[in-house]
């Protein structure tokens, strides 16, 4: 009788729309911040992002005229592009990040290369393998333009002078000799308006936010105590929601308002860790530390000492190697195929990857600590892959 009792208290605990504790705070926990409000920038800020958009969806600054940031960052795709693989000019390995809620991350791009979302958004417009533009092609796009040229003064003051300028700074990935030519003060002022061409695109990026969801109103519910609002949120999900938090340890990734801990995890991807091609993190570092417009550079603002504090504090260790950012599950219904390289096309293949490790690397081949744990099978019936593969639904 009193195991009897307790199998029934344990139901009637599950089956409480409002959870009980520690589900309900820890649920609490992944209720998604304010979102940013477009129609309230104002000022400058207003201006830049307007440039940011044209920008965002301009093709006369790359190499392929019907080329631009939207091309893989499609609106109608959840501003990425549903493709594993080949994407931009030369088909890049790795999957198509959506910018949903991009603004709240702490690093940028899978191996997280960039330390802002400006810098972030100059990279593609001149590499070879995406955009293969130029920042003088750029610069002479919006000079040509007035609205543009307006846009771009009054967010961020004059325009250099493009005058007696060669056609090209680069050439491929090197830069042009006639560009190498031009005076040091005088690319100078060009890199800090390509600069500021990149935080136009950031400021618009900033006002992506994935669509609210049945799980939004549910952690307002659960927020209110309003059992009538939480019994709308289907009981399915619920129980996945459980699992998510409970057996599953999902949340020690996937935790906070963006469903992500920012962080770098070796998760076990045969693509990637110690015997894969992917280096992720760890040469992401690298590329981070060289890069002219990292936060430790010449032309971050003072209000990014913060960013650049944690730059300059980053180490390269093996133990990052086939490390890779956590993405977030907002909106993750809309955003296959998963994972850094495309390679699992639903979410029942991501679930039976973290808890069967279908295709995995054996748990002694990880090359960090976050892969120890992470390659651990988590054994989940069938039922219970369903009832997560429901509650992620309605994110």
């Amino acid at each position: 009788m009193p195991g009897l009792l307790l199998l029934l208290s344990l139901a009637t605990l599950l089956e409480d729309p409002l959870l009980p504790e520690p589900w309900r705070g820890k649920a609490l926990s992944l209720a998604r911040s304010d979102l940013r409000n477009s129609d309230s920038i104002s000022g400058k800020e207003s201006f830049r992002r307007d440039l940011g958009e044209l920008l965002f969806y301009a093709t006369g600054f790359s190499e392929n005229p019907s080329n631009s940031c939207a091309s893989c960052h499609d609106a109608e795709r959840a501003f990425q592009d549903q493709r594993s693989h080949p994407r931009g000019l030369q088909g890049i390995a790795r999957d198509t990040p959506s910018l949903w809620g991009v603004s709240g991350q702490r690093w940028w791009g899978w191996d997280g290369r960039w330390d802002s979302l400006w810098a972030q958004a100059l990279e593609p417009i001149e590499s070879v393998d995406e955009m293969g533009g130029d920042r003088l092609m750029l610069l002479r796009w919006i000079d040509e333009d007035d609205q543009r040229r307006d846009l771009f003064e009054k967010g961020f003051g004059p325009l250099p002078s493009l005058a007696g300028l060669p056609e090209k700074a680069r050439s491929g990935s090197d830069w042009h000799p006639d560009y190498l030519l031009v005076s040091k003060s005088r690319r100078k002022e060009i890199d800090l308006a390509f600069s500021k061409a990149g935080r136009s695109i950031a400021a618009f990026e900033a006002t992506l936010e994935a669509p609210r969801s049945s799980f939004d109103d549910y952690i307002d519910a659960l927020a209110t105590s309003d059992l009538h609002k939480a019994e709308l949120y289907p009981a399915e999900a619920r129980r996945g929601l459980i699992l998510f938090l409970d057996k599953g340890r999902c949340i020690l990734c996937h935790g906070g308002p963006l469903l992500s801990d920012g962080e770098f995890h070796d998760t076990g991807l045969l693509t990637s860790g110690s015997s894969g091609k992917d280096s992720g993190r760890y040469g992401g570092i690298l590329e981070l530390k060289s890069n002219p417009f990292n936060l430790e550079g010449q032309f971050s603002t003072a209000s990014e000492m913060e960013g650049a504090d944690r730059t300059r504090r980053l180490k390269r260790d093996p133990s990052v190697w086939g490390a890779f950012r956590t993405p977030s599950l907002r909106g993750i219904r809309h955003t296959a195929p998963y994972f850094h390289d495309g390679s699992q096309k639903d979410l029942k293949s991501v679930i039976r990857f973290y808890t069967r490790r279908d295709g995995a690397r054996k748990k002694s081949q990880a090359a960090g600590h976050h892969g120890e744990n992470l390659m651990e099978e988590l054994n989940f019936t069938p039922g219970e892959e369903y009832l997560l593969e429901r509650f992620l639904e309605t994110l």
